[in-house]
């Protein structure tokens, strides 16, 4: 049954994907707090926390260290503005603004493209595109202090469950 389910599920997933050329700048970044940005007195971008060999941005010579805050006058504020500002303009120049030593720098970029497949879902009025393992697993930012609160809960809650059977076995032995 289980065989037939997924069959069910991967085929028409397998028959809508389509493969979409998409710009690529080849960095890794972080979000910047609310501390870092009044420590660094900006008000908005994003950390460049890796830069991938033989990139655009390798090419362009963007740092580790370095905060995109604009692209083409959009201001980037968090990673879907950095992703949308790139995956529109495959293989065109862009100019990106940075910050690095509390300096403004302007870099001419020309993107890369990548292919990047979704799944398009179309009902009548209704069109969603659904993104790729990889742009899902992007799309996830897990929050660690609300993760750890969660599960010093669950430990509580276990730990009632725990005395509350307890109680129970108690109560049907006598």
């Amino acid at each position: 049954m289980k065989k037939i389910l997924i069959i069910a599920i991967a085929i028409p997933l397998l028959l809508f994907a389509k493969e979409e050329t998409i710009g690529y700048l080849g960095v890794g970044i972080a979000e910047l707090s609310e501390a870092m940005k009044m420590a660094l007195d900006i008000e908005h971008g994003i950390l460049v926390d890796k830069v991938y060999e033989e990139s655009p941005a390798e090419k362009a010579e963007i740092k580790v260290g370095d905060i995109i805050f604009e692209i083409d006058a959009e201001k980037i504020t968090n990673y879907e503005t950095l992703k949308q500002a790139v995956a529109a303009r495959p293989n065109e120049k862009v100019r990106i603004q940075i910050y690095r030593a509390k300096k403004k720098i302007t870099k001419n970029v020309e993107l890369g493209e990548k292919e990047e497949k979704k799944i398009k879902i179309c009902v009548p009025d209704i069109e969603v595109d659904i993104p790729d393992i990889e742009g899902l697993k992007k799309m996830i930012i897990i929050d660690k202090e609300k993760l750890n609160e969660e599960l010093e809960r669950l430990k509580e809650e276990l730990e009632q469950l725990k005395l509350d059977l307890k109680e129970l076995k108690d109560k049907y032995k006598k």
